[in-house]
């Protein structure tokens, strides 16, 4: 889980600690509603193969912060990832 502010932050760089305690920074590359949840799509800021995995986060308020959190239902992110791939079919080659 990590803190984020939703607005204006396409381009980003967002860290997280890893589950070894290891700084991880992530790119966002989109963010979306769908339904009554608003996510994000995140690229390895790092990884520099053309091939490299999109990671989608659903965004959660804790207070007055948002937090990204991890999408633990199946359901929920194969559809978050069918609405980010009609929004960025033209800017991204998807392998299925």
């Amino acid at each position: 889980m990590s803190e984020f502010n939703m607005e204006n932050n396409e381009g980003r760089i967002i860290p997280f600690i890893d589950e070894n305690g290891n700084k991880v920074e992530f790119e966002m590359i989109d963010a979306f509603k769908m339904e009554d949840n608003e996510y994000v799509a995140l690229l390895d800021a790092n990884d520099t193969n053309d091939d490299t995995e999109v990671y989608i986060m659903r965004i959660e308020k804790d207070g007055d912060e948002d937090v990204l959190v991890y999408i633990e239902d199946d359901d929920e992110l194969d559809s978050a990832f069918e609405t980010f791939k009609d929004r960025m079919g033209d800017e991204y080659d998807f392998l299925d």
